[in-house]
């Protein structure tokens, strides 16, 4: 009734010009600028996206959820995976799924129906947009700056830590006729005690500075190497940095860049 209302009072001032104009004022704009990115997509996807990147939900995430982005040429189509990589996102998808997966070396040798076979091919590419942010890789000389990220790891006592890390590239891969959005990421050590890591807080606050000191040296290649784009916590600038007087030690700092989410 209220519609019906309001309907019949503008159709009986369709002459009135002040209002007219008046009501081109509160017409609904085009989003511009690095808003605009995010209009292909429904809130609940956006809410879930940032949910997802923080831990904050407790679906296992394969990579297939909904992408408020785009994985960016330059890009090459059909490349066979490195063996190690190989069996890793086999791993992955072990892990992500309830199903058994295997190589196709090991589906030629114990033969059964229920197995799914990964192929080593995919589709890389050199970076990827999430809304108006690029994120790059090793393989993307331009773009090497905005290569480093953070993301969210659960640990075995079930408390929750950043870890920072390179992207070596982006990838999709099909499986289960589902693309999976994925990034092969190598992750930074850490210092080698809690004081060194929070060097820059006050009085143990951890609020006090978000800059953190991790080694520079990398952790071995492991399943935790291949995570969804969807994990993707953070970009963050890292920084040579030395403590300690006597025997000065080389450290890398990360300074986290706050992601640009609307919403």
């Amino acid at each position: 009734m209220q519609n019906w209302r309001l309907d019949d009072i503008l159709s009986s001032q369709s002459n009135n010009m002040r209002l007219v104009e008046g009501l081109k004022l509160l017409k609904q704009r085009a989003t511009l600028g690095s808003l605009a990115s995010s209009d292909d997509l429904e809130f609940a996807e956006l809410c879930q996206f940032r949910q997802i990147s923080r831990l904050e939900i407790e679906d296992t995430i394969t990579g297939i959820e909904p992408f408020p982005g785009e994985m960016m040429s330059p890009k090459r189509m059909n490349v066979a995976l490195p063996d190690d990589i190989y069996d890793i996102l086999v791993e992955y998808y072990n892990n992500a799924y309830d199903s058994e997966f295997v190589t196709i070396a090991k589906a030629a040798t114990e033969r059964s129906s229920d197995r799914i076979v990964v192929r080593p091919q995919v589709n890389q590419f050199r970076r990827i947009r999430v809304r108006s942010e690029i994120f790059g890789s090793v393989n993307a000389s331009r773009y090497l700056r905005s290569s480093f990220i953070r993301a969210k790891f659960v640990q075995e006592n079930d408390s929750i830590e950043v870890f920072p890390g390179q992207v070596r590239y982006y990838f999709e891969h099909e499986v289960n006729r589902e693309i999976h959005r994925l990034a092969y990421v190598r992750w930074f050590k850490s210092t080698p005690n809690h004081q060194m890591r929070f060097h820059f807080q006050i009085n143990d606050d951890a609020q006090s500075c978000n800059v953190e000191l991790w080694s520079d040296e990398l952790f071995d290649i492991s399943r935790d190497c291949i995570i969804p784009v969807h994990n993707i916590l953070d970009r963050f600038i890292p920084c040579s940095c030395e403590i300690g007087k006597r025997n000065p030690i080389t450290c890398m700092a990360v300074i986290p860049l706050g992601k640009k989410f609307h919403m």
